[in-house]
């Protein structure tokens, strides 16, 4: 039997083990000499520099990888520092040097390379440092040949001058044809299983590459001291691959005989004894403990004699990771019963270094379990020819990481099923299942859950109906997921089908999720019932949920209602749900309908919907956090009277309140709105004016239906460039001598024709004359005044413009005691396709000094004096009709006025209410 120095003899003769121990052996007693440069066959330079300058510490910095390879930086940096570690300088530990570095923000090899010495000098406390380049890293294969190539430019700089002290460069290529496998002792079996063929080739070219060039380096003259002892070969045998609780590590360094070793793992694990097992050959293990983590920790040996002299190399190819914490288990697990077959999935585990899942199956839910296969995705079919219909089976699900930690496990359970179709009617008055694989389930008639009975809906179950109705009179669970909906839908898409129906289950708990209902007369309806309804889809009914009766407090939240052909959603007659971020768009006709019920509306998107987003009447509903935007004609639709709606903090698409206001009706308070949509959105603060408004304003202010009826008890005076803009619908109620004056600012009051603006007196028995002016125009403003569709009665005079081109159209200007129209000084007011009755003194329209009223498409009906002009400038009247054709010259006074052509009959344009 061959003696352990026999099998470590054999083993060094393996050709990786020649090559990498042909390097100098040196004695303890050897003496530091000059440089050996004779075996060196690269380039290298000195500088004269250096030998004045000697640097004593010297950090070996990160190398710059110019190959192209992932990992020739490190590696070639390694090797270096491995032989320049054996020079009698003072190195500095790479570890410490990329602390550091990236401390610094310096972890960048480019951006170092871009560094000064003298900032790196002054950051690491060293009197040099080395830069390196790597240009060679890789191997060629060809047929039974290969060559590895490493090349390298390393520089070394004085870090107080930033002078270059001594550069080398070299490239080493190495030519196999094959190497031997039959390892002989622990050091050559560990080496063998440590390094593949491409490893030991890369791992002698770079040893050969640096260990001549590190001595062409001069050294501190220091004639007495003595070499550390040599080593020439430090491997461990994880081969890149992570290790969990209980492995073994297994280290190996080949150097001088009859010296103290030890190895450490990174800064983890210190000062692991070794073994001299055979001369120069030293073995060392580390068995892994639950606790131990670490990633990538770089391998270092360490060889000491008897007078404390130190070497150390460290494992220039690989690095170990310890890993003994276990994956979580897979959540979400969910099994679907087929034929004969079980279907699993679950989700997909957030382990970084996740290789697979196991799978285990048992007859027994807390027992017997074995393995039922293996799969890297996260879903798996059972197919077993052994499974079997109608029977129960229970499985366990787990995660193994690459280190091979198994997480717990997590369960689920499945029956196999006979295929579909399966007819169901009738009533069904104990807990039953419909299955997935038994789909599609058949309404051949309406199926009545009874009051004590549950029906569970499998995920993946599809349910048509022929035209019967689903009725939930005891409960349901129908909970799909992400993957697998549960669809609900007719057998024939042109015979709708009546729908789910909970009837009188008050809060019972009955769940819907996951769910797809459509081609359904009402998709849900909740008549004295509480259900949850969440991340579903309602879609293509004529109608998608109703909520109705006192006793209906549903939980409504992340569904999707949309592209049915009436209402999204009805609730009335009290009830009381919770409406919370879904989204309710693009239905034919209301998104969401509110009718006497106090609904909580929150954090939904109402959108599109194309006969109003949001109706409300009758009802004290909480309404905010929404995003109203793009329905048609209006996003939230109120009753013009009764008490307002609070709609404050919701995203109406815009900050722009003009805009914001035509997509209202009615009474909604919006004194606060979101500056975005929500989530995102910050309230805004709308400066609505109260209820009597208070003079002056200096900035821009709103008049809208949440305080209409507004009092005017005195003057308003708009000021300072402000614009005073009016609501559609909005009535303004002016007690005696009270007005508006915009004395710099401007009005904007555009109604519709459905909701006018209404000028008007604050008296239940109004006269002509009963307060001053709607507006008096007084002073220019930079901003235009704009008036369409108001109704302005018993004032003075109600519209008195001084100054200014205010805009006066389709209006209905009637019983003012004085004018309709007062203009004067250099005025130029447009007034058009309006209607003038009943107004008394001067008439409907009066113009002097130097005012240039534009008139044309107006009516006048029944006035003292349809138009008189005592201005120096030319008036042109032309098309109106002046209450005859032709016109009663008596109606008009004045010399400057064109009326000719003047309309043949009463222009159908022209404002009247009710018309």
């Amino acid at each position: 039997m061959p003696s352990p120095i026999r099998r470590v003899a054999i083993c060094l003769l393996l050709p990786a083990v020649l090559s990498l121990g042909s390097c100098l052996v040196s004695t303890p007693s050897t003496l530091i000499t000059p440089e050996i440069r004779s075996l060196y066959e690269g380039d290298y330079q000195v500088d004269p520099y250096m030998k004045k300058h000697m640097p004593l510490s010297v950090a070996v910095l990160p190398f710059v990888d110019l190959s192209g390879s992932k990992e020739g930086a490190r590696a070639m940096r390694l090797g270096f520092y491995n032989h320049f570690s054996s020079l009698p300088f003072k190195d500095m530990e790479l570890h410490k040097i990329d602390e550091l570095l990236e401390r610094a923000g310096l972890a960048d090899p480019e951006l170092l390379r871009k560094t000064p010495p003298e900032k790196l000098g002054a950051l690491l406390g060293v009197d040099a440092v080395i830069f390196g380049e790597v240009s060679d890293f890789d191997k060629y294969f060809l047929v039974m040949y290969s060559q590895v190539a490493v090349g390298a430019e390393v520089k070394m700089y004085d870090t107080k001058t930033g002078h270059l002290l001594w550069s080398g460069k070299h490239k080493v290529r190495k030519h196999e044809g094959g190497v031997s496998t039959n390892p002989v002792g622990i050091v050559a079996t560990v080496i063998v299983a440590a390094l593949n063929m491409r490893d030991i080739q890369l791992l002698r070219a770079n040893d050969d590459l640096f260990r001549d060039m590190v001595k062409t380096i001069p050294t501190p003259t220091l004639a007495q001291a003595r070499r550390p002892p040599v080593i020439s070969l430090l491997t461990q045998d994880t081969q890149g691959r992570p290790k969990k609780a209980g492995d073994q590590i297994q280290v190996v360094i080949q150097g001088a005989s009859g010296m103290q070793a030890r190895f450490d793992i990174g800064q983890y694990r210190r000062r692991i004894e070794m073994q001299e097992v055979e001369p120069g050959g030293y073995y060392g293990v580390y068995k892994v403990v639950p606790g131990d983590n670490v990633e990538k920790a770089v391998v270092t040996g360490y060889l000491t004699d008897d007078t404390g002299n130190t070497a150390h190399w460290v494992d220039a190819i690989g690095s170990v990771t310890l890993d003994t914490a276990a994956p979580d288990a897979p959540a979400g697990p969910v099994a679907q019963g087929r034929n004969r077959s079980v279907s699993l999935r679950w989700e997909k585990s957030a382990a970084s270094d996740l290789a697979g899942y196991r799978i285990y199956r048992s007859d027994s839910p807390l027992s017997g379990y074995a393995p039922a296969g293996r799969t890297e995705l996260n879903a798996f079919t059972d197919a077993d020819p052994a499974l079997a219909n109608s029977r129960t089976y229970y499985y366990r699900l787990t995660a193994v990481d690459a280190a091979g930690n198994e997480s717990l496990p997590a369960g689920t359970e499945a029956i196999p099923v006979a295929p579909g179709p399966t007819p169901v009617a009738g009533d069904i008055a104990s807990d039953t299942v419909w299955y997935s694989g038994a789909s599609p389930y058949v309404l051949e008639d309406d199926v009545v859950v009874q009051d004590k009975a549950l029906l569970t809906i499998e995920p993946g179950t599809e349910i048509q109906s022929r035209g019967k109705a689903l009725i939930i009179a005891g409960r349901i669970a129908a909970v799909g997921n992400d993957n697998a909906f549960i669809r609900f839908d007719s057998v024939r898409d042109k015979e709708p089908w009546p729908g789910i129906l909970f009837s009188d289950v008050k809060d019972r708990e009955n769940r819907l999720a996951f769910v797809r209902i459509r081609n359904a007369r009402t998709a849900v309806t909740c008549l004295a019932s509480s259900p949850i309804i969440e991340k579903s889809e309602l879609t293509q009914n004529d109608d998608a949920l109703n909520i109705l009766g006192a006793f209906s407090k549903a939980l409504i939240r992340h569904n999707v209602i949309h592209k049915n052909r009436g209402t999204g959603i009805t609730v009335g007659d009290g009830a009381a749900p919770r409406i919370t971020e879904n989204t309710v768009s693009d239905n034919d006709t209301t998104g969401l309908a509110v009718l006497l019920a106090p609904a909580h509306i929150t954090g939904n998107t109402v959108a599109r919907n194309r006969q109003n987003g949001l109706v409300v009447k009758g009802a004290d509903a909480l309404i905010r956090h929404n995003n109203l935007i793009g329905n048609h004609p209006y996003n939230l639709a109120a009753e013009l009277s009764g008490a307002p709606v609070g709609a404050k903090d919701n995203w109406w698409g815009t900050l722009a309140v003009p805009e914001l206001l035509a997509g209202l009706s009615g009474r909604v308070d919006i004194s606060s709105v979101l500056d975005a949509p929500w989530p995102g959105g910050k309230p805004h603060s709308v400066p609505v004016m109260e209820k009597n408004p208070v003079s002056p304003v200096r900035t821009d202010a709103y008049l809208t239906m949440f305080h209409s009826p507004y009092r005017i008890s005195k003057e308003l005076l708009i000021e300072n460039g402000a614009t005073l803009f009016i609501e559609p619908g909005v009535v303004l109620e002016f007690e005696q001598k009270a007005s508006i004056v915009a004395a710099g600012g401007a009005v904007v009051a555009r109604g519709t024709k459905e909701r006018p603006i209404t000028f008007t007196a604050a008296s239940a028995s109004p006269s002509p004359g009963f307060y001053t002016s709607a507006v008096r125009f007084a002073a220019p403003a930079k901003a235009g005044s704009s008036l369409a569709y108001c109704i302005v009665t018993y004032a003075t005079t109600a519209f008195d413009v001084e100054a200014g081109s205010p805009e006066i159209t389709r209006s209905m200007i009637a019983h003012a005691s004085q004018s309709g129209v007062y203009c004067r000084r250099e005025a130029a007011p447009v007034i058009a396709h309006n209607t003038f009755a009943h107004n008394g003194g001067e008439g409907a329209i009066r113009s002097v000094g130097a005012s240039q009223p534009k008139i044309f498409q107006n009516n006048f009906l029944d006035n003292a004096v349809a138009l008189q002009s005592f201005s120096s400038l030319h008036i042109d009247a032309r098309h109106n009709w002046w209450g005859a054709s032709p016109p009663d010259p008596k109606m008009i006074w004045g010399d400057s006025i064109t009326i000719h052509p003047w309309l043949e009959k009463e222009n159908p344009d022209a404002f009247r209410p009710g018309r």
